[in-house]
């Protein structure tokens, strides 16, 4: 799900990174001149699937690897050599890394006392995170006595307590439940803010991201394909990669008819789109069509306009609960699919497996990709 924008809230920049690549083995490039700018109290994700880098940029980040080339600033000092354990950073880890003979206080304490700090501010200041992250009344208590749920929670108190200037997080909900992480989401984003840390976070998930974050880095092969905020990325993807790794996508093959500053029409094999915004295109060029699932409406009846709409029969019915599936397959071979709404009892349409049905969209639905 796309939230709305917060990445026009005005702040200076914190991390800094300056084309910074790493090899390994002296051939593969885990990281390919990657270069940017994380704001103060921002959380920016870095969104991938495995092997696209995010993690190996996220180790740099942390001192756990040295580039190969590049440079990293933070808050206008060059880390880049320096120690994990003398940057003001902290990692905390999928697995939350808790130590298991410790209890919850103990837990969040530990990096206060291996830095020297005198017993009450330890103890106010584990108190603090202890309230934050609503767990006072568990602070006796063995991680192996606390939820999933519990634990990623301390794992964040503990990496909070510090008051590190930028928080790394590894997958950090990836060993939760699907309906405890959606949960965890927002609860988390909102103690990050609270706290107002900064904030790095790596994940394969895009709800994930696109809850958390105000700013993604869609990541392959080492380098980034578009950054951008999360409703910026899913509306308007800049490749064929982004939009078919971003949530779900119909693309249609075509040619471009017509250009014009307001609009374009491409001509696919089943249907002839009408865009209503230009591109930096040509007539005759060869472009795909990007159009969400939840953008098209389905009817039993033909529409009357020549531009948008396409005839296929419905081949599965897919009921999600909140919303239903549909595919048509096309009269080319060719399968989309189509989201409706669940906002009554009854299935939306009155379609069933074997009927013929037309699907239909707004001009402003599409997105052409040129690349």
């Amino acid at each position: 799900m796309a939230v709305v924008s917060k990445a026009n809230i005005v702040r200076e920049d914190l991390l800094r990174v300056e084309g910074v690549t790493k090899i390994f083995d002296g051939a593969v490039k885990a990281v390919d001149n990657v270069s940017l700018t994380v704001a103060s109290g921002e959380i920016f994700a870095l969104l991938g699937g495995s092997g696209c880098g995010k993690s190996t940029l996220l180790r740099m980040l942390a001192g756990f690897e040295t580039p190969t080339k590049g440079r990293i600033f933070l808050a206008g000092e060059d880390i880049t050599d320096l120690p994990p354990y003398k940057r003001p950073i902290n990692m905390m880890f999928q697995s939350y890394a808790l130590f298991p003979h410790l209890n919850v206080w103990d837990n969040i304490a530990f990096g206060l006392r291996r830095d020297g700090l005198p017993n009450d501010q330890i103890a106010e200041q584990v108190e603090k995170m202890l309230g934050l992250v609503q767990l006072a009344k568990y602070a006796k208590r063995k991680p192996h006595q606390l939820s999933g749920g519990q634990q990623q929670r301390v794992a964040l108190a503990r990496s909070l307590a510090k008051r590190p200037k930028l928080l790394l997080l590894d997958e950090p909900l990836a060993a939760l439940d699907k309906k405890l992480r959606e949960t965890t989401q927002l609860e988390l984003a909102n103690i990050i803010e609270e706290v107002g840390v900064t904030c790095v976070l790596v994940t394969h998930d895009q709800e994930e991201a696109m809850t958390m974050a105000s700013r993604i880095a869609v990541m392959s092969e080492g380098h980034f394909l578009q950054v951008g905020a999360p409703d910026e990325v899913y509306e308007m993807p800049n490749s064929r990669q982004v939009a078919d790794f971003i949530g779900n996508v119909n693309i249609f093959d075509g040619v471009i008819d017509e250009d014009k500053a307001d609009h374009v029409t491409v001509r696919s094999a089943d249907c002839l789109h009408y865009v209503g915004h230009g591109i930096s295109g040509h007539s005759g060029m060869n472009v795909g069509v990007a159009l969400r699932p939840e953008k098209i409406l389905l009817t039993k009846d033909q529409p009357a306009s020549a531009y948008n709409w396409c005839e296929g029969e419905v081949t599965e019915i897919v009921y999600f609960g909140a919303h239903t599936t549909y595919h048509l397959k096309l009269a080319s071979g060719k399968v989309i699919k189509a989201q409706a709404l669940n906002n009554t009892r009854d299935l939306s349409y009155g379609l069933t497996w074997g009927d013929t049905a037309y699907a239909y969209w707004n001009e402003r639905a599409m997105v052409v990709l040129t690349q």
